[in-house]
């Protein structure tokens, strides 16, 4: 279905229940970076700490016997909201209420479990139409991920000091400068968002990722 920095993200089936799932799995020359295997861990245990109707199912996650490192979730029907807004945006300000209420609603469930996104984006949000409902939310890919509690990570982060994690044009100044972020850089990702699609256009722009 698609590739990224990480991974590389598989349409597969569950056996058992015989239903469609996606399986996500770690590209190979990451399978023994120090860094990347437990930060994927930590994108599936942080997932699964949240639960539906806006925050994505994760079904399992793993590491097989040759070594692939994997995490299987539901299969959602729909788009992500950046090819809604590029095919109907700018939208009304009742579905820009609609749909950002429900992400704020994952967002909030995300932050009471001490989870912060940090790669809020519209690619990161899908789009459904379900049981007559139209624009369900689903929040996905808690990547970058960081989980406020020493214990998921023996006192250790995970993260090299100073690294940015992102895209620039949804980061917190914070974020950009590589310091230490809680749930308020979630919030101005979000404001970035709800400003795209309401008008179409982000808040701010420049030629390159640095600017």
């Amino acid at each position: 279905l698609g590739v990224g920095g990480m991974g590389k993200v598989y349409k597969a089936r569950q056996l058992a229940l015989d239903t469609a799932v996606v399986v996500k799995v770690l590209h190979d020359q990451f399978r023994d970076a120090p860094q990347l295997v437990p930060r994927f861990q930590r994108e599936a245990r942080a997932a699964s700490r949240l639960t539906p109707p806006n925050s994505i199912q994760i079904i399992d996650f793993g590491q097989d016997e040759r070594g692939v490192v994997f995490m299987a979730m539901e299969f959602l029907q729909g788009q992500d909201l950046f090819a809604l807004l590029k095919r109907d945006g700018p939208l009304s300000a009742e579905r820009v209420a609609k749909v950002m209420i429900q992400v704020c609603s994952a967002l909030a469930e995300a932050h009471e479990q001490n989870v912060i996104h940090r790669d809020l984006k519209p690619e990161n949000i899908m789009i459904e139409d379900r049981r007559g409902q139209r624009d369900f939310v689903k929040v996905l890919d808690f990547g970058i991920a960081k989980i406020q509690d020493p214990a998921e990570t023996g006192g250790q982060a995970l993260n090299t000091a100073g690294m940015v994690c992102g895209q620039t044009e949804y980061m917190s100044p914070e974020q950009a400068r590589g310091l230490t972020l809680d749930a308020r850089s979630d919030i101005y990702a979000l404001g970035v968002i709800m400003c795209q699609l309401a008008t179409g256009q982000l808040p701010v722009t420049a030629a390159t990722p640095i600017g």
